[in-house]
């Protein structure tokens, strides 16, 4: 029985540093979207303020770094908590969420090369100006177009994880829905995107209630966590009969 106890507490606590990877990861995108972070474009446009904006530039980079790492911990400690329900299940859905870390872990290098093409033009003596903008344009859209591939293993692990907790109840019921729901939404939006590209302008408030939804899981894991009633008396029935 303690040993139970015991790995019910491990579980409680994982969730809860689930919520606390949700809500830094969230923030970090928050910063990077809505902050002071300037973009490529306007870095290389601004040669009288190079100093102060590559320092922002440099802060996103940093909370982009902060943002995918979260989210290979996040995948971690879900993965400890919904192990119980369906190892495999929990396991393929870890899989996607260290794919989209390690996605965007690339994605940031061609950021970060943009950028010392900007800000260093000495690295590159052989390229006319001209030669160095197309450069740092090509790495710009490269980050910006292939970012909706990452989107695809994101929103397949979260579907998995969340109709994971639908069917244990650790979290409410409703919760969960929405959860697999967003999840579906990003990766339909995602796909659109990749195959029509002229609909990006278009489609883009459909990640909106994706970014409500994690603010409200996190909260809920991180304060509420979840409740494992439920399922330790459909295992007990189930090792009963």
């Amino acid at each position: 029985m303690s040993a139970i106890l015991q790995n019910e507490a491990t579980v409680r606590r994982m969730a809860r540093l689930a919520g606390l990877s949700y809500v830094i990861y969230s923030a970090a995108g928050i910063y990077m979207t809505f902050g002071p972070p300037p973009s490529i474009r306007a870095l290389s446009e601004d040669a009288g303020a190079t100093e102060s904006l590559a320092f922002l530039f440099r802060t996103g980079l940093l909370a982009e770094a902060v943002m995918y790492t979260f989210v290979c911990v996040s995948a971690a400690a879900m993965y400890a908590v919904l192990r119980s329900v369906s190892q495999g299940t929990a396991l393929t859905a870890a899989f996607c969420r260290l794919i989209e870390g390690a996605m965007g872990a690339t994605f940031i290098i061609f950021k970060y090369a943009a950028f010392t093409a900007v800000i260093n033009p000495d690295l590159m003596p052989a390229f006319s100006g001209e030669e160095r903008t197309s450069l740092v344009m090509l790495l710009r859209d490269v980050y910006s177009s292939t970012i909706y591939f990452l989107l695809m293993p994101m929103a397949v692990g979260g579907v998995l994880y969340f109709s994971l907790f639908f069917r244990a109840r650790f979290i409410p019921r409703w919760l969960a829905c929405w959860g697999m729901f967003t999840y579906l939404v990003i990766g339909s939006v995602a796909a659109l995107v990749i195959l029509f590209p002229a609909l990006e302008d278009h489609i883009m408030l459909f990640f909106l209630p994706g970014a409500l939804f994690e603010w409200v899981v996190a909260f809920w894991l991180l304060f509420a966590g979840i409740n494992t009633r439920h399922w330790m008396r459909k295992q007990d029935g189930a090792v009963e009969s």
